[in-house]
């Protein structure tokens, strides 16, 4: 079946549209043949035609085989024999064709909202149904169904009943689809009430027309006339259907004006009359949506043209107010030109910026009057030259000047080079000023004039160096390092604020104290510059030394605040203390005006629950009282500056969202990872003021195989040491086992950072595991192997004296360290 479908070029919706258009072909057609006029099988109104022929105008001629077969089916009862009924269904079949062909070939739209169309369905439908009609007529002759003094009359009533049924049917069904379609606009509804009472009156009239005794046909007219120029194709398609359908009933029944009459003087009268009728409403119809169409393009061309006309008003109206406003700006501009002249004139007085001029030809020098101010004289107070002015200059910087002045005319310095000396004002106060000069050459190529700008930098220059002595003395006072907690790592960062800002007061601190506790600290201290750089050091080193003393977080909090006051009463700084035992995850907090901690895990991040106290120095002496929190396995406490979340730009409860947000999504990574990934998503850009960040992590005890992979740089070593020692701890192994396993892995991953590496980012791979009461250890990486320079160490004899085993095996791949070590008996010799 497929085959036969894609051999024809058909698909199988297509058969289906066959089926159905032969289904609804055949139905009406049976219906049709009630108002037969010669024998049963020629009727003056066919409606299948119209349907064929809107089937094919919508979906293509290729339906054709639904139409002949059922056009088949339907007059094979009423033919005599079977060839007769197939040659008239081919008659059936042709003449849509040609119909639908014709009216494609003049440019038929299916609308029907144009006079031409009209035109072209009433010309062509009457002219293609001759086809069929002289075929069906023919075939009647030649079976002697009928006689040949019957011919024309049949001819004539087969002609009247296909074109009828294209006239009458068609346009009816052509409306039903392109308002489903959506290309007619819907009538409202009191429009299809009032087409509802036109379509009744004129059912009456037409039933009083086809029924009188005398001929008053004429009488349905006016109102199919009302019906179309009211509603348009609305209104034509029902009424020409309707009128159509009474007069053939009326011919049919033999009765008004068609009683009496012979069968060719009724199929005269009935086509006269329906083709007249179907005109007079499709014509008017189409000439009034015509007639809607222009009205509308007229609308809408009026409107164009309004809107035009307003924007070419306007264009004018805005023309002569820019003309008006270049005139009142040309006013302006000298008043504009005075007043920037002035406004300069402050600014370089403000900036102390002068601006001078030499005539090299003349030796003319052209001072402003900021210049003069700048060298402590009135403006104009004395006439300026080269030499006049070399005198404000400090002595030592005198023969530098000439010699810069020399090579800028010789050409050998081009451009001029910006330069800094010391001027001496009649007071004999020394001042520095920084100079920027160009020179302008003649059309021969020599020296023309020099024109230049000198700035007063003396305060500039002293603030740029408390600013390098407070950095200075604020890096030096913070931790360059940490030291090593067992159970638990430490990172910290520290991210000035912009360029311009001296150095602030924020610090941070890490103090290992007894029995297994650290204290995390940071503070910030009000103000910046080489006070706050000062007193940050000695809160710091206060801090740190009542800690050490063992004394509980709220008395050294108290007792900072009391050497606050004592050693600058008008200070103020913020501070928080947390003291973490590592083994119990018990952390104790204290807060003074500082903004909390925050502590991450795997169920996310929370701040800690601080009690309020007011910052350091500030009202009373009083108490700082303190808050415990038990923290999960493997939590991370993040303590920081407020600068990281007060800012201009981010009100601080945002701040602290974003984070809450940015610690709970960089919580697994490695401890700088977290201070790294929070700065990122917190500060983009330069940072408006200082910010620490100071991180801890509680290393979890490890559980069965160790497993460790760590840079290869010196620094991992203390993490390998650690999480190596713990997890031996945890394992139940003895303390000289702890002792010499630690060493030995601690030089196999020495070398690996020495030898198998160069300068680039390498990974070492550690792994541990306890196999029949032994300890195994391997150290893998992935590098070349390199001699060492000069003379080697005694790493591997270290190892070897430690481990009872040490395989070292070398490879394209890097290097394999395997080492074995008895858990509970000396290292096997």
């Amino acid at each position: 079946m497929r085959g036969l479908l894609e051999r024809f070029g058909l698909e199988r919706k297509d058969v289906w549209a066959m089926a159905g258009l032969g289904a609804v072909y055949g139905l009406t057609a049976f219906l049709s043949l009630r108002l037969a006029l010669v024998d049963e099988n020629v009727t003056p109104l066919w409606p299948p035609t119209g349907i064929a022929v809107v089937a094919f105008l919508l979906f293509g001629t290729r339906l054709w085989p639904g139409i002949a077969v059922a056009a088949f089916i339907v007059n094979l009862p009423i033919t005599s024999s079977p060839l007769a009924a197939l040659v008239t269904a081919a008659g059936n079949t042709i003449a849509p064709i040609a119909a639908v062909t014709v009216l494609r070939l003049v440019g038929f739209r299916t609308e029907l909202d144009r006079v031409r169309d009209v035109v072209s369905l009433l010309v062509v439908a009457p002219i293609t149904m001759s086809i069929s009609a002289t075929i069906g007529a023919t075939t009647l002759l030649a079976a002697d169904q009928i006689s040949a003094a019957h011919y024309v009359q049949t001819w004539s009533v087969w002609w009247a009943g296909d074109s009828m049924g294209v006239l009458v049917v068609a346009p009816l069904l052509l409306l039903v689809w392109n308002q489903a379609h959506g290309l007619y606009r819907s009538p409202k509804r009191f429009e299809l009430l009032e087409l509802f009472g036109v379509l009744c009156v004129l059912i009456v009239i037409s039933l009083l027309a086809v029924t009188a005794s005398v001929s008053v046909l004429f009488l349905v007219l006016p109102v199919v006339g009302w019906a179309a120029w009211r509603f348009q194709l609305w209104g034509a398609a029902p009424a020409a259907l309707l009128v159509s359908g009474a007069a053939t009933w009326a011919a049919v029944q033999d009765r008004g004006p068609f009683e009496g009459s012979t069968l060719l003087d009724k199929m005269i009268t009935l086509q006269g009359f329906n083709a007249t009728v179907a005109f007079t409403a499709f014509f008017l119809a189409a000439l009034v949506a015509e007639r809607a169409r222009s009205r509308e393009a007229l609308e809408r061309g009026a409107a164009d043209l309004e809107v035009r006309v307003e924007r070419r008003t306007t264009q004018l109206s805005d023309a002569n107010r820019r003309l008006a406003g270049q005139i009142a700006e040309r006013r302006e501009a000298e008043s504009l030109l005075r007043r920037s002249e002035r406004q300069l004139a402050e600014a370089h007085e403000m900036a102390r910026i002068g601006s001078w001029e030499w005539d090299v030809v003349t030796g003319e020098v052209t001072w402003s009057e900021e210049m003069f101010r700048i060298h402590g004289a009135e403006p104009g107070a004395f006439p300026v030259t080269f030499d006049r002015a070399m005198t404000f200059v400090h002595k030592d910087d005198r023969s530098r000047i000439r010699e810069d002045v020399e090579a800028l005319l010789a050409g050998r310095r081009d451009p001029a080079p910006d330069i800094e000396y010391r001027m001496v004002l009649p007071d004999g106060e020394v001042r520095t000023l920084h100079a920027r000069s160009k020179l302008s050459l003649t059309p021969e190529g020599t020296p023309a004039r020099v024109v230049g700008i000198v700035q007063d930098v003396t305060e500039h220059r002293a603030f740029e160096r408390e600013h390098r002595i407070a950095d200075t003395l604020q890096q030096a006072l913070l931790p360059a390092s940490f030291p090593d907690v067992e159970g638990v790592e430490v990172a910290a960062r520290y991210v000035p604020a912009e360029t311009g800002l001296a150095a602030g007061g924020d610090w941070f601190d890490v103090i290992p104290l007894s029995g297994g506790r650290v204290a995390l600290v940071i503070g910030d201290v009000a103000g910046h510059g080489l006070e706050a750089a000062s007193l940050m050091g000695q809160l710091r080193l206060a801090v740190r030394a009542y800690a050490l003393e063992g004394h509980p977080p709220g008395v050294i909090a108290e007792r900072t605040d009391a050497l606050l006051h004592d050693v600058a009463e008008d200070e103020m700084a913020t501070l928080l203390l947390v003291v973490l035992d590592v083994e119990t995850r018990a952390a104790t907090t204290v807060g003074a005006g500082h903004p909390p901690p925050i502590a991450s895990s795997s169920s996310g991040a929370t701040l800690l629950p601080v009690m309020s106290a007011p910052p350091l120095g500030l009202g009373g002496r009083g108490s700082f009282p303190e808050s415990t929190v038990m923290l999960e396995p493997g939590a991370t406490l993040l303590l920081y500056t407020d600068g990281l979340i007060d800012r201009p730009d981010l009100p601080i409860d945002q701040g602290i969202e974003r984070l809450l947000l940015a610690a709970e999504a960089n919580g697994d990574v490695e401890i700088g990872g977290v201070c790294d990934g929070v700065l990122s998503a917190m500060v983009q850009g330069d940072a408006s003021d200082d910010i620490a960040i100071l991180a801890l992590r509680l290393l979890p005890v490890e559980e069965g195989d160790l497993r460790l992979r760590v840079p290869a740089e010196p620094e991992a070593l203390q993490q390998v040491r650690r999480r190596l020692r713990r997890w031996l701890e945890n394992a139940g192994a003895p303390d000289d086992v702890r002792d010499d396993v630690v060493v030995a892995t601690s030089e196999a991953v020495s070398n690996s950072v020495r030898h198998a590496y160069g300068p680039s980012s390498a990974w070492v791979e550690i792994e541990g595991e306890l196999v029949d009461g032994e300890v195994r250890i391997v150290v893998r990486d992935h590098g070349r192997w390199r001699p060492p320079r000069g003379e080697g160490g005694r790493g591997i004899d270290l190892m070897q004296a430690c481990m009872a085993s040490v395989d070292i095996r070398h490879d394209p791949d890097g290097t394999v360290v395997r080492m074995r070590r008895p858990m509970l008996s000396a290292v096997a010799t």
